[in-house]
């Protein structure tokens, strides 16, 4: 059946995947050095001839020391619109675990580090995919440049979250998870929310702070402006990106699964610029909290260089 907005995607769990997809797979973590496979790929399997295509065009980008270094910039933006924006207090003297159990916090912060490193990296990616259906993105004279001047420059994490997923979830989550989905207007989990539930305490303590801000309307700007963020980086891209939906149907996609490529795109760029912010105030909350002041309105933020 095919996706439609509104509807729960289908996902292809890296459990799940086989032949050609496990290697894309594998290859997407060794590239991106990630644990795990973020949410938009295990959506795209689930159209396997688009992963690949889609993974063939963005990879040489991914593989480039400037892309880690556009993903910084716009990390370090969703970071001080958090901070400067957001009232956000000190999650861990809300949470008993947390303020006892030096074990707790340190496998906590390590989770909220990766989720922190690879919002970023994922919004990136389909910022240019959401152009690239339309035309070509990116310089790709600026690639040899590139090609000569860097070598890998960013993290490797290894320690993979553990989620905790819908279907296993105890009551109380599930009923959390419930009003994250009505709230967000997503008709699924994120991955980061999976993995915060680890600790349930402290994702409740997190979400009844993150709820009212969801719902504010600067929250709604500063979203926009992220995506704005990640949609500059890709002027600055250094290889060329082509994959526009003409190719698509040429390469032998249905029409119809290419429409459904468009759209589950358009769904996560939207939705990951709002989980950049997020994890920025969960990080934020574990490192003390902050008071925000708002003396400036959100478009006159720096981008971070």
């Amino acid at each position: 059946m095919p996706w439609k907005k509104g509807q729960r995607p289908r996902f292809i769990r890296e459990s799940e995947a086989t032949g050609a997809i496990a290697g894309v797979y594998q290859d997407i973590r060794q590239t991106l050095g990630l644990p795990f496979v973020p949410a938009p790929f295990l959506v795209y399997a689930a159209v396997p001839k688009f992963l690949e295509l889609h993974w063939a065009a963005l990879r040489p980008l991914a593989q480039t020391p400037e892309f880690f270094a556009l993903a910084e910039r716009i990390r370090g933006d969703g970071f001080t619109r958090a901070h400067s924006y957001f009232h956000v207090p000190d999650l861990c003297h809300k949470v008993e675990d947390l303020r006892f159990s030096s074990g707790a916090r340190l496998e906590l912060t390590d989770t909220i580090e990766v989720l922190h490193y690879k919002n970023p990296l994922m919004l990136l990616l389909l910022a240019t995919q959401l152009q690239a259906f339309d035309r070509k993105v990116g310089d790709h004279a600026a690639y040899d440049r590139a090609a000569r001047a860097g070598s890998e420059d960013h993290p490797r994490f290894t320690e993979r979250p553990i989620l905790i997923e819908e279907d296993r979830a105890p009551a109380p989550t599930r009923k959390l998870y419930e009003d994250i989905k009505r709230t967000t207007s997503l008709p699924f989990v994120t991955t980061d929310y999976l993995a915060m539930a680890r600790w349930p305490d402290f994702l409740a303590a997190y979400w009844q702070v993150m709820r009212p801000i969801v719902e504010s309307p600067i929250y709604s700007e500063c979203c926009s402006a992220v995506r704005d963020t990640a949609w500059q980086m890709t002027r600055e891209l250094p290889v060329a990106v082509e994959l526009t939906c003409d190719q698509l149907t040429d390469a032998g996609m249905a029409d119809e699964d290419v429409g459904i490529a468009v759209r589950i795109t358009e769904m996560f760029v939207k939705n990951l610029g709002a989980m950049v912010l997020n994890i920025s105030t969960a990080k934020i909350g574990l490192e003390g909290g902050s008071t925000a002041e708002q003396h400036l309105t959100p478009e006159e933020l720096p981008i971070a260089a």
